[in-house]
């Protein structure tokens, strides 16, 4: 009887496989949906924590420092004393200065290199490492500039040597994006690349750079919030570890200098000592010849009155000449040493400027730069930070919509078995025995759809958008790992589609009595709808119209399911493109609309104005030239950390209003910069919880920490900016200050115009650097393009799940209504109306639900792009025509596509079983 019962239930169950095989179609679209709705989840889900365990893995292979030291008065063996003693600190020292290599016109940042070095570890491309004091490797990005084998000349004080032989390229954690490597004061300010050269090669008085590490932060991934809060407590420590040595360093370096003016200064007074006894001693004796001189030549003149001239000539003549000759001597004698005192009149000035220099100079500043501080470091944190964004909003709701309409699949294929459920009842099954056939079916759905889209999402879409922007930085190889969280929930997902669907119908179907079971379910009953009361429309329909808008809203769930179904796909791919479109927004905005000059002008004093003024003006291609006070300042409020913001500083409104434009932030009005107070742009607000009327604290870059009143909020979207009056500034900072920053307004130039007038300005001795706009739009271009990989990801997969999702809804609609429609068929409809009698439905369903779509996607790109933008960047939403365009054209395609394989379908529906299936 057991074995009976045994063969009884693996006999249903092969049925499963044999109902797979009938309805082949339906079971693809349902692995499909659940494929794709897990596949993006999970790619995009792994993508950023992908991107950050692929640098992370590169940080701990080549030993990234976590911090560089530098300082105004370089560093010592006593400041590298002094932060070993904090725990857990590795502290290493280094040389490095820039160079320009003039056969290449390039700037070059020339580094130490160690060979016992714990931190910063250089990867070798090509060619071995130095291993000898005369040899140099070199940024792997210059390759095609520097060949193995060549030599390289580096003519510079701090080295012992000049020629070096170039052995291999390398890269290194501290540059990780492939063009960026930072900028410097000489030149045209743009460092093109790095070399490294043997330690035992410089020859500098103290060391450049110091690289600290901390054991607690190395076990810590650099991008997590646990390594940002340590990083900062770390920060601080070693800035308090360091405050001491400020003034102790200025008092070693006065110390040393104040010794050496000293000795120069003995040693100018015992020349200037000598050259006075010798002037004196000069002096005495030309007085004395000249006297002499004076005294024969009377007596020359007196005795050539008496004798005559030739007499006297003749017994003076010789003496006189001699006397002459030694006279012009001592005269000349006399010239020169009165040139050297001169010379040496200029040397006591030199080292009377030298003394005043040294009494002013300020104690020295340790500035403490992070790893976010490296080039390139900032913009691929930020990248990982958006995708990550995008995937908390962008593929949830695609899962949502896959989920969707896997439930109605599965449902509906429930609901076509009632009569078999009914009839194994009957036979004596269990409702376990019965369930168990479609737990198996939807398990099998599910474990290969999740299956297919975990390994695909995880594995081969990550790899797929490292593929696509892997050009940006120089990680050689993409890490990938499974993530439990999101596969779980997309597992869960899964299985709630379908499972879950599958044993709610289930439940229903299992309490009915077998005899309901085998009746069939009555149809709804035919209705007036709202329609029908509004005459004058009513009556111009014709008669399949009517049919089919009585049909609409007799079925209204599946009016509802398939219109929020399209709406959604819609939605979706307008999203994707307006994601698009966003993302490179913020230059556009920022750099047309905002700001209006094309390069800011650092001067290397105050004072400098006038003289960098003139260079500029003296270029056609220069059209207005502003001078203002512009300083970096670190926001400082309680139980938040500091950021950078821009402060511009000025008194010339007018002219202001030349180079950028003020929008209030709500009503997009024109604002002014109030005399007493501040603007500021919106993210800082929201930062640091502050409000018009409240007060910011700012810390200078000398260390002063101020108190400003905030009076407005500006429109801004790149980084954080303040504005205010300069009488304003001198109020709250109790000193004058000096324009230190030029605006430039020019015509458009090229890279080369750019970098020449870049160098002119800084040999100029006036300008310390040049930063052009263009390099800024460049550098956000980059970043826009790596993020318009994962969009053009969303986009596609966004039009494929619309067609699968169309053409399952038009499946499902056909079967539940394969009687209706061979009944048409019977009345003598041709096989053209009666696809229309299906397709009037869906082109009303699709015309709406675009339209609805059209509004899902709007709202769904405001949510990404709240969700998207940081501290440092806001999007603004645009969706240009173009995005609506396509998709609605998309959309339309799919329906039209899903209509014409409808249309095959119903031609070859069998009338006769159709009319008694349910007999």
């Amino acid at each position: 009887m057991v074995g009976d019962s045994s063969l009884k239930i693996d006999l249903y169950l092969k049925s499963t496989f044999i109902d797979i095989k009938k309805s082949l179609g339906r079971f693809i679209a349902v692995v499909i949906i659940i494929l794709m709705g897990v596949l993006l989840f999970v790619g995009i889900k792994s993508v950023g924590p992908n991107l950050e365990l692929t640098a992370d893995n590169y940080f701990t292979k080549y030993h990234l420092s976590d911090f560089q030291v530098v300082s105004t008065l370089g560093l010592t063996e006593e400041e590298q004393r002094v932060v070993s003693e904090l725990p857990g600190a590795q502290v290493e020292m280094g040389h490095n200065f820039s160079y320009i290599d003039e056969t290449h016109n390039l700037i070059l940042q020339v580094y130490s290199y160690q060979t016992d070095t714990k931190q910063n570890n250089l990867e070798v491309m090509k060619g071995h490492l130095p291993q000898k004091a005369n040899e140099v490797v070199v940024d792997y990005q210059l390759k095609e500039t520097y060949s193995i084998g060549d030599t390289l000349t580096i003519q510079d004080d701090n080295l012992k040597q000049t020629i070096y032989q170039v052995v291999g390229y390398v890269q290194t954690a501290l540059y990780m994006d492939v063009d960026e490597r930072g900028v410097t004061n000489i030149g045209d300010g743009v460092v093109k690349g790095f070399v490294y050269l043997p330690e035992e090669n410089f020859e500098m008085d103290a060391y450049t750079t110091m690289y600290v590490s901390f054991s607690e932060l190395q076990q810590e991934s650099s991008f997590s919030k646990v390594y940002e809060t340590r990083s900062l407590e770390k920060q601080t420590a070693i800035e308090d570890a360091l405050n001491p040595r400020q003034s102790a360093r200025l008092n070693e370096i006065k110390a040393d200098a104040q010794a050496e003016l000293d000795k120069n200064q003995a040693e100018l007074n015992d020349k200037t000592q000598q050259l006075n006894n010798g002037i004196n001693q000069v002096e005495a004796g030309l007085s004395e010849i000249t006297k002499q001189y004076d005294q024969l030549k009377e007596q020359s003149d007196m005795l050539a009155m008496q004798i005559g001239e030739k007499l006297a000539v003749s017994q003076f003549g010789d003496g006189l000449t001699q006397l002459a000759d030694k006279k012009a001597e001592l005269t000349q004698q006399l010239a020169d040493l009165t040139a050297n005192q001169t010379e040496l009149a200029d040397a006591q000035q030199q080292l009377t400027d030298a003394q005043a220099d040294l009494d002013e100079m300020k104690k020295a500043r340790f500035i403490v730069n992070n790893q976010a501080s490296n080039p390139g470091y900032t913009e691929y944190q930020s990248l990982s930070e958006r995708i990550d964004a995008i995937a908390n909003v962008f593929p949830v709701f695609f899962f949502l919509i896959a989920i969707l309409i896997t439930f109605t699949t599965i449902t509906r294929m429930v609901e076509e078995n009632r009569k078999e459920i009914g009839t194994l009842k009957a036979l004596g099954y269990r409702n376990g025995e019965i369930a168990s056939k479609y737990i198996l079916y939807t398990l099998l759905a599910a474990f290969i759809g999740t299956t297919l889209g975990v390994l695909i999402g995880a594995k081969l879409l990550p790899l797929v958008v490292f593929e696509m922007q892997k050009v940006n930085n120089i990680f050689p190889v993409y890490t990938t790992k499974f993530f439990p969280i999101p596969i779980l929930i997309a597992v869960l997902s899964a299985l709630g589609s379908t499972l879950g669907s599958a044993l709610l119908v289930l439940s229903r179907n299992l309490r009915e009595k077998p005899t309901a079971l085998l009746m069939p379910k009555a149809p709804k009953a035919g209705k007036r709808v709202f329609l029908e009361k509004i005459t004058p429309i009513w009556n111009r329909l014709n008669f399949f119209q009517k049919v089919t808008y009585r049909n609409i809203f007799r079925y209204k769930a599946r009016m509802i399911l398939t219109i929020m179904g399209i709406a959604g796909c819609t939605g979706l791919m307008i999203a994707g493109f307006g994601l698009n479109d966003s993302i490179s927004a913020p230059v556009d905005k920022q750099f047309n609309e905002l700001v209006h000059y094309q390069a800011i002008v650092s001067l290397s004093e105050e004072g400098n104005v006038d003289k960098a003024t003139a260079i500029l003006n003296e270029h056609s291609q220069v059209n207005e030239v502003m001078p203002v006070y512009s300083e970096q300042m670190t926001i400082r409020e309680k139980h938040k950390a500091g950021q950078f913001a821009t402060v511009t500083i000025t008194d010339d409104l007018t002219d202001l209003e030349k180079f950028v434009t003020l929008h209030d932030e709500k009503t997009g009005k024109k604002r002014n910069v109030p005399e007493t107070g501040v603007l500021i742009s919106p993210r800082i607000a929201k930062t640091y919880e502050v409000a018009v009327g409240d007060s910011l604290a700012l810390e200078t870059s000398e260390g002063t920490l101020i108190e400003v009143k905030i009076k407005g909020m500006i429109e801004n979207y790149l980084g954080h900016v303040i504005y205010m009056t300069q009488t304003y500034y001198e109020s709250v900072m109790k000193q004058p200050i000096t324009a230190n920053t030029l605006l430039v307004k020019t015509e458009k130039q090229t890279n080369k115009q750019e970098q020449s007038l870049a160098e002119e300005l800084i040999d100029s001795g006036a300008v310390l650097n040049t930063t052009y706009i263009s390099d800024q739009i460049a550098k956000q271009a980059i970043a826009s393009e790596s993020l318009g990989s994962i969009v053009a990801i969303f986009i596609i997969l966004s039009g494929t799940l619309a067609f699968v999702v169309l053409y399952n809804l038009t499946n499902i609609n056909i079967s539940e209504r394969e009687r209706e429609l061979a009944t048409i068929k019977v009345l003598g409809f041709y096989d053209k109306e009666v696809t229309m009698h299906i397709i009037r439905e869906n082109v009303v369903f699709t015309i709406i639900g675009i339209l609805i779509g059209f509004v899902v996607g709007q709202v769904l790109t405001w949510f990404i792009l709240t969700m998207a933008s940081s501290d440092m960047m806001v999007f603004p939403m645009i969706i240009k025509r173009n995005g609506y365009l396509i998709s609605a054209l998309m959309t339309a395609i799919f329906s039209g596509i899903v209509m014409w394989v409808t249309h095959v379908k119903l031609k070859h529906i069998n009338m006769i079983e159709a009319l008694k299936s349910n007999e």
